[in-house]
Protein backbone atom coordinates (compact mmCIF):
# COMPACT_ATOMS: atom_id res chain seq x y z
CA UNK A 1 0.00 0.00 0.00
CA UNK A 2 1.32 3.39 -0.96
CA UNK A 3 1.71 5.95 1.83
CA UNK A 4 -0.87 8.73 1.92
CA UNK A 5 -0.01 11.82 -0.07
CA UNK A 6 -0.53 15.20 1.59
CA UNK A 7 -0.96 18.24 -0.60
CA UNK A 8 0.69 21.52 0.31
CA UNK A 9 -1.72 24.42 0.96
CA UNK A 10 -2.49 26.48 -2.11
CA UNK A 11 -0.64 29.77 -2.16
CA UNK A 12 0.13 32.53 -4.62
CA UNK A 13 3.41 32.21 -6.51
CA UNK A 14 4.41 35.70 -5.39
CA UNK A 15 2.86 35.43 -1.93
CA UNK A 16 5.47 37.68 -0.32
CA UNK A 17 4.46 40.46 -2.70
CA UNK A 18 0.72 40.20 -1.97
CA UNK A 19 -0.44 42.96 0.38
CA UNK A 20 -4.17 43.50 0.41
CA UNK A 21 -6.47 45.28 2.84
CA UNK A 22 -6.78 42.02 4.77
CA UNK A 23 -3.00 41.92 5.23
CA UNK A 24 -2.99 45.54 6.41
CA UNK A 25 -5.71 44.70 8.94
CA UNK A 26 -3.62 41.86 10.37
CA UNK A 27 -0.56 44.08 10.71
CA UNK A 28 -2.63 46.54 12.73
CA UNK A 29 -3.98 43.78 14.96
CA UNK A 30 -0.46 42.49 15.62
CA UNK A 31 0.41 45.92 17.04
CA UNK A 32 -2.03 45.09 19.83
CA UNK A 33 -0.71 41.58 20.40
CA UNK A 34 -3.61 39.79 18.71
CA UNK A 35 -2.68 36.18 17.88
CA UNK A 36 -6.02 34.66 16.90
CA UNK A 37 -9.14 35.59 14.95
CA UNK A 38 -12.30 33.62 15.69
CA UNK A 39 -15.03 32.89 13.17
CA UNK A 40 -16.26 30.71 10.33
CA UNK A 41 -15.09 30.98 6.70
CA UNK A 42 -17.47 31.88 3.90
CA UNK A 43 -17.41 33.17 0.37
CA UNK A 44 -17.60 36.90 1.05
CA UNK A 45 -15.13 36.80 3.95
CA UNK A 46 -12.65 34.66 1.97
CA UNK A 47 -10.19 37.53 1.31
CA UNK A 48 -9.63 37.88 5.06
CA UNK A 49 -9.02 34.16 5.49
CA UNK A 50 -6.59 34.25 2.57
CA UNK A 51 -4.67 36.99 4.38
CA UNK A 52 -4.73 34.98 7.61
CA UNK A 53 -3.38 31.94 5.75
CA UNK A 54 -0.51 34.01 4.37
CA UNK A 55 0.26 35.49 7.77
CA UNK A 56 -0.06 32.16 9.59
CA UNK A 57 2.51 30.56 7.29
CA UNK A 58 4.91 33.29 8.41
CA UNK A 59 4.21 32.52 12.06
CA UNK A 60 1.64 35.29 12.51
CA UNK A 61 -2.06 35.46 13.34
CA UNK A 62 -4.00 32.19 13.16
CA UNK A 63 -7.66 31.47 12.46
CA UNK A 64 -9.71 29.65 15.10
CA UNK A 65 -12.69 28.07 13.33
CA UNK A 66 -15.79 27.64 15.50
CA UNK A 67 -18.85 25.43 14.97
CA UNK A 68 -21.17 28.45 15.02
CA UNK A 69 -20.70 32.22 14.81
CA UNK A 70 -22.36 32.76 18.18
CA UNK A 71 -19.80 30.41 19.73
CA UNK A 72 -17.03 32.30 17.92
CA UNK A 73 -18.25 35.57 19.45
CA UNK A 74 -18.16 34.14 22.97
CA UNK A 75 -14.74 32.56 22.34
CA UNK A 76 -13.60 36.01 21.31
CA UNK A 77 -15.01 37.43 24.56
CA UNK A 78 -13.18 34.79 26.59
CA UNK A 79 -9.94 35.49 24.74
CA UNK A 80 -10.01 39.13 25.83
CA UNK A 81 -10.60 38.21 29.47
CA UNK A 82 -7.99 35.44 29.64
CA UNK A 83 -5.25 37.10 27.60
CA UNK A 84 -4.78 40.03 29.93
CA UNK A 85 -6.89 42.47 27.96
CA UNK A 86 -5.85 41.81 24.34
CA UNK A 87 -8.53 42.87 21.86
CA UNK A 88 -10.80 39.99 20.83
CA UNK A 89 -11.46 39.77 17.07
CA UNK A 90 -14.29 37.85 15.43
CA UNK A 91 -15.36 37.62 11.78
CA UNK A 92 -18.31 36.26 9.81
CA UNK A 93 -19.55 36.11 6.27
CA UNK A 94 -22.81 37.50 4.88
CA UNK A 95 -26.36 36.40 5.72
CA UNK A 96 -26.75 34.11 8.74
CA UNK A 97 -23.01 34.33 9.37
CA UNK A 98 -23.52 37.97 10.32
CA UNK A 99 -26.85 37.61 12.12
CA UNK A 100 -25.48 34.77 14.27
CA UNK A 101 -23.05 37.25 15.86
CA UNK A 102 -25.82 39.36 17.39
CA UNK A 103 -26.17 37.48 20.69
CA UNK A 104 -22.42 37.47 21.38
CA UNK A 105 -22.11 41.11 20.43
CA UNK A 106 -25.05 42.03 22.68
CA UNK A 107 -23.41 40.24 25.60
CA UNK A 108 -20.13 42.07 25.03
CA UNK A 109 -21.96 45.39 24.83
CA UNK A 110 -23.80 44.69 28.09
CA UNK A 111 -20.57 43.68 29.85
CA UNK A 112 -18.44 46.43 28.26
CA UNK A 113 -15.94 44.04 26.64
CA UNK A 114 -13.78 45.55 23.86
CA UNK A 115 -14.16 43.30 20.81
CA UNK A 116 -13.82 43.88 17.07
CA UNK A 117 -16.52 42.29 14.90
CA UNK A 118 -15.78 42.14 11.18
CA UNK A 119 -18.54 41.16 8.77
CA UNK A 120 -18.50 40.81 5.02
CA UNK A 121 -20.63 42.34 2.27
CA UNK A 122 -21.29 41.55 -1.35
CA UNK A 123 -19.20 43.48 -3.86
CA UNK A 124 -20.02 47.19 -3.97
CA UNK A 125 -21.40 46.91 -7.50
CA UNK A 126 -23.94 44.35 -6.22
CA UNK A 127 -25.40 46.63 -3.53
CA UNK A 128 -29.14 47.13 -3.77
CA UNK A 129 -29.66 44.73 -6.66
CA UNK A 130 -31.31 41.99 -4.64
CA UNK A 131 -28.31 39.69 -4.73
CA UNK A 132 -27.99 36.56 -2.61
CA UNK A 133 -27.50 37.56 1.04
CA UNK A 134 -27.35 41.25 0.15
CA UNK A 135 -27.04 43.05 3.49
CA UNK A 136 -26.34 46.58 2.31
CA UNK A 137 -29.74 48.07 3.16
CA UNK A 138 -33.20 47.20 4.44
CA UNK A 139 -34.92 47.85 1.11
CA UNK A 140 -33.24 45.03 -0.80
CA UNK A 141 -32.04 42.77 2.00
CA UNK A 142 -30.87 42.84 5.60
CA UNK A 143 -29.42 46.09 6.96
CA UNK A 144 -26.21 44.93 8.66
CA UNK A 145 -25.37 48.37 10.04
CA UNK A 146 -28.88 48.69 11.43
CA UNK A 147 -28.58 45.35 13.23
CA UNK A 148 -25.39 46.39 15.03
CA UNK A 149 -26.27 50.04 15.63
CA UNK A 150 -27.69 49.59 19.15
CA UNK A 151 -25.16 47.04 20.44
CA UNK A 152 -21.81 48.57 19.50
CA UNK A 153 -19.68 51.58 20.42
CA UNK A 154 -18.70 52.10 16.78
CA UNK A 155 -20.42 50.79 13.65
CA UNK A 156 -19.35 51.54 10.08
CA UNK A 157 -19.20 50.37 6.47
CA UNK A 158 -15.80 50.59 4.78
CA UNK A 159 -16.71 51.59 1.24
CA UNK A 160 -13.24 52.46 -0.11
CA UNK A 161 -9.69 51.26 0.45
CA UNK A 162 -8.41 54.78 1.16
CA UNK A 163 -10.68 55.17 4.19
CA UNK A 164 -9.85 51.78 5.71
CA UNK A 165 -7.02 52.86 8.01
CA UNK A 166 -8.90 55.83 9.43
CA UNK A 167 -12.07 53.83 10.05
CA UNK A 168 -10.19 50.88 11.56
CA UNK A 169 -8.10 52.95 13.95
CA UNK A 170 -11.14 54.99 15.00
CA UNK A 171 -13.13 51.85 15.72
CA UNK A 172 -10.44 50.11 17.76
CA UNK A 173 -9.75 53.25 19.77
CA UNK A 174 -13.47 53.50 20.54
CA UNK A 175 -13.50 49.88 21.72
CA UNK A 176 -11.09 50.76 24.53
CA UNK A 177 -12.50 54.15 25.50
CA UNK A 178 -14.66 54.22 28.61
CA UNK A 179 -17.18 52.75 28.58
CA UNK A 180 -15.47 49.96 26.69
CA UNK A 181 -17.42 47.79 24.29
CA UNK A 182 -17.63 45.99 20.96
CA UNK A 183 -17.16 47.73 17.63
CA UNK A 184 -18.24 46.57 14.18
CA UNK A 185 -16.88 47.03 10.68
CA UNK A 186 -18.64 45.62 7.62
CA UNK A 187 -16.44 45.37 4.53
CA UNK A 188 -17.43 44.55 0.92
CA UNK A 189 -15.64 41.59 -0.60
CA UNK A 190 -13.94 43.64 -3.33
CA UNK A 191 -12.64 46.18 -0.80
CA UNK A 192 -11.21 43.38 1.36
CA UNK A 193 -9.36 41.84 -1.57
CA UNK A 194 -8.14 45.15 -3.00
CA UNK A 195 -4.47 46.05 -3.03
CA UNK A 196 -3.56 48.12 0.01
CA UNK A 197 -2.71 51.78 -0.78
CA UNK A 198 0.12 51.58 1.79
CA UNK A 199 2.82 48.97 2.35
CA UNK A 200 2.60 49.04 6.13
CA UNK A 201 0.40 50.60 8.83
CA UNK A 202 0.49 54.39 8.98
CA UNK A 203 -0.57 54.61 12.64
CA UNK A 204 0.69 53.16 15.91
CA UNK A 205 -2.36 51.60 17.53
CA UNK A 206 -0.53 50.80 20.75
CA UNK A 207 -0.21 54.53 21.45
CA UNK A 208 -3.60 55.57 20.06
CA UNK A 209 -5.43 52.97 22.16
CA UNK A 210 -3.33 53.32 25.29
CA UNK A 211 -5.45 53.64 28.39
CA UNK A 212 -5.47 57.03 30.05
CA UNK A 213 -3.11 57.29 33.01
CA UNK A 214 -5.22 60.04 34.54
CA UNK A 215 -6.44 59.23 38.02
CA UNK A 216 -7.75 60.84 41.15
CA UNK A 217 -4.38 61.06 42.90
CA UNK A 218 -5.85 62.17 46.23
CA UNK A 219 -8.20 59.16 46.29
CA UNK A 220 -5.43 56.78 45.21
CA UNK A 221 -3.15 58.03 47.96
CA UNK A 222 -5.98 57.60 50.49
CA UNK A 223 -6.49 54.04 49.24
CA UNK A 224 -2.77 53.29 49.62
CA UNK A 225 -2.78 54.63 53.17
CA UNK A 226 -5.75 52.41 54.06
CA UNK A 227 -4.12 49.34 52.52
CA UNK A 228 -0.97 49.78 54.60
CA UNK A 229 -2.54 50.85 57.89
CA UNK A 230 -3.11 47.35 59.23
CA UNK A 231 -6.78 47.03 58.37
CA UNK A 232 -8.21 43.68 57.28
CA UNK A 233 -9.06 44.04 53.59
CA UNK A 234 -10.71 41.89 50.92
CA UNK A 235 -10.40 42.50 47.17
CA UNK A 236 -13.33 41.96 44.80
CA UNK A 237 -12.04 41.70 41.24
CA UNK A 238 -14.42 42.51 38.38
CA UNK A 239 -14.07 41.90 34.66
CA UNK A 240 -12.75 45.42 33.98
CA UNK A 241 -9.47 44.33 35.58
CA UNK A 242 -8.30 42.24 32.63
CA UNK A 243 -5.25 44.40 31.87
CA UNK A 244 -4.38 44.99 35.53
CA UNK A 245 -4.78 41.58 37.17
CA UNK A 246 -1.01 41.07 37.46
CA UNK A 247 -0.55 44.29 39.43
CA UNK A 248 -3.63 43.64 41.59
CA UNK A 249 -2.45 40.12 42.43
CA UNK A 250 1.02 41.41 43.29
CA UNK A 251 -0.42 43.97 45.70
CA UNK A 252 -2.64 41.31 47.28
CA UNK A 253 0.33 38.96 47.66
CA UNK A 254 2.51 41.59 49.36
CA UNK A 255 -0.27 42.53 51.78
CA UNK A 256 -1.76 39.02 52.15
CA UNK A 257 -5.21 40.11 50.99
CA UNK A 258 -7.86 37.56 50.04
CA UNK A 259 -9.32 37.93 46.53
CA UNK A 260 -12.80 37.04 45.33
CA UNK A 261 -14.09 37.66 41.83
CA UNK A 262 -17.38 38.61 40.26
CA UNK A 263 -19.04 36.03 37.94
CA UNK A 264 -17.69 37.80 34.86
CA UNK A 265 -14.27 38.27 36.44
CA UNK A 266 -13.68 34.66 37.50
CA UNK A 267 -11.49 33.86 34.51
CA UNK A 268 -8.94 36.44 35.59
CA UNK A 269 -7.77 34.55 38.70
CA UNK A 270 -6.42 31.03 38.92
CA UNK A 271 -8.69 29.00 41.21
CA UNK A 272 -5.48 27.48 42.66
CA UNK A 273 -4.01 30.79 43.77
CA UNK A 274 -3.56 30.61 47.58
CA UNK A 275 -5.32 33.95 48.10
CA UNK A 276 -8.29 33.21 45.84
CA UNK A 277 -11.52 32.52 47.70
CA UNK A 278 -13.91 31.92 44.81
CA UNK A 279 -16.71 33.73 43.02
CA UNK A 280 -19.03 36.19 44.72
CA UNK A 281 -22.59 36.63 43.48
CA UNK A 282 -24.75 34.59 41.14
CA UNK A 283 -23.81 30.88 41.18
CA UNK A 284 -20.92 31.82 43.48
CA UNK A 285 -19.12 30.12 46.33
CA UNK A 286 -19.83 30.07 50.05
CA UNK A 287 -16.16 30.76 50.83
CA UNK A 288 -16.35 34.04 48.88
CA UNK A 289 -19.50 35.05 50.72
CA UNK A 290 -17.96 34.15 54.10
CA UNK A 291 -14.83 36.21 53.40
CA UNK A 292 -16.75 39.37 52.55
CA UNK A 293 -19.09 38.94 55.53
CA UNK A 294 -16.30 38.29 58.04
CA UNK A 295 -16.89 40.76 60.91
CA UNK A 296 -13.14 41.30 61.15
CA UNK A 297 -13.04 42.73 57.60
CA UNK A 298 -12.94 46.52 57.78
CA UNK A 299 -12.62 47.37 54.08
CA UNK A 300 -13.97 45.69 50.95
CA UNK A 301 -12.08 47.01 47.91
CA UNK A 302 -14.08 46.38 44.74
CA UNK A 303 -11.97 46.80 41.60
CA UNK A 304 -13.51 47.11 38.14
CA UNK A 305 -16.84 45.71 39.37
CA UNK A 306 -20.12 47.06 37.98
CA UNK A 307 -22.35 45.92 40.87
CA UNK A 308 -25.37 44.85 38.90
CA UNK A 309 -27.58 42.15 40.37
CA UNK A 310 -25.17 39.28 39.69
CA UNK A 311 -21.99 40.99 40.90
CA UNK A 312 -23.61 42.32 44.08
CA UNK A 313 -25.17 39.02 45.10
CA UNK A 314 -28.64 40.45 44.53
CA UNK A 315 -27.74 43.92 45.82
CA UNK A 316 -26.64 42.45 49.14
CA UNK A 317 -26.65 45.19 51.78
CA UNK A 318 -23.90 43.38 53.67
CA UNK A 319 -21.72 44.08 50.65
CA UNK A 320 -23.05 47.46 49.51
CA UNK A 321 -22.23 49.21 52.76
CA UNK A 322 -19.91 51.77 54.30
CA UNK A 323 -17.03 49.25 54.26
CA UNK A 324 -16.90 49.47 50.49
CA UNK A 325 -14.13 51.17 48.52
CA UNK A 326 -14.90 51.22 44.79
CA UNK A 327 -12.07 51.46 42.25
CA UNK A 328 -13.15 51.93 38.62
CA UNK A 329 -12.04 53.37 35.29
CA UNK A 330 -15.56 54.60 34.51
CA UNK A 331 -17.30 57.03 36.87
CA UNK A 332 -20.62 55.55 35.73
CA UNK A 333 -19.84 52.50 37.89
CA UNK A 334 -20.14 54.71 40.97
CA UNK A 335 -23.83 55.35 40.35
CA UNK A 336 -24.54 51.98 41.95
CA UNK A 337 -22.34 52.52 45.03
CA UNK A 338 -23.29 55.87 46.55
CA UNK A 339 -22.80 54.37 50.01
CA UNK A 340 -19.11 53.60 49.43
CA UNK A 341 -16.57 55.03 51.84
CA UNK A 342 -14.28 55.98 48.96
CA UNK A 343 -14.50 56.18 45.16
CA UNK A 344 -11.20 55.87 43.29
CA UNK A 345 -11.40 56.86 39.62
CA UNK A 346 -8.70 56.19 37.06
CA UNK A 347 -7.02 53.64 34.83
CA UNK A 348 -6.88 50.54 37.03
CA UNK A 349 -3.47 49.37 35.87
CA UNK A 350 -2.01 52.82 36.55
CA UNK A 351 -3.64 52.96 39.99
CA UNK A 352 -2.11 49.66 41.11
CA UNK A 353 1.26 50.49 39.62
CA UNK A 354 1.18 53.58 41.84
CA UNK A 355 0.24 51.33 44.77
CA UNK A 356 3.21 49.06 44.03
CA UNK A 357 5.47 52.11 43.96
CA UNK A 358 4.03 53.17 47.32
CA UNK A 359 4.60 49.69 48.76
CA UNK A 360 8.21 49.71 47.56
CA UNK A 361 8.72 52.82 49.67
CA UNK A 362 6.88 51.37 52.67
CA UNK A 363 8.79 48.60 54.42
CA UNK A 364 7.12 45.38 55.47
CA UNK A 365 8.18 46.15 59.05
CA UNK A 366 6.12 49.36 58.96
CA UNK A 367 3.10 47.44 57.67
CA UNK A 368 3.58 44.79 60.37
CA UNK A 369 3.68 47.44 63.09
CA UNK A 370 0.47 48.98 61.71
CA UNK A 371 -1.21 45.57 61.74
CA UNK A 372 -0.26 44.98 65.34
CA UNK A 373 -1.62 48.39 66.37
CA UNK A 374 -5.00 47.56 64.83
CA UNK A 375 -4.97 43.96 66.02
CA UNK A 376 -5.14 42.62 62.46
CA UNK A 377 -1.73 40.93 62.33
Amino acid sequence: MKPATYHQPLRAENENEVYEIGDLLLDYLKQLGVKYIFGIPGGAIEPLYNAIARDSRRGGIKAIVARHETGAAFMCDGYYSNSGGILGVCCATTGPGTTNLITGCSSAFSNQIPLLFITAQRKLEDFGRGGFQDSSNSEMGVDTLGLFSRITNFNALVSHVNQFEQVLTSSIRRAFLSPKGPVHLTIPMDVFSAKSPVKKPSYDLSSICHSSILMDLEAVDELNTLLTSGYKVVFIVGDDCANAITEITEVATILNIYIVTTPHGKGLMSPYHPLHRGVLGFAGHQDALDVTRDPAVTHIVAIGARFGEWESNGWDKALLCEKLIHVASDSGFFNRTPMAKLHVLGDIKSIFNRTLDYLSETTLDEISVAQKKTGKA
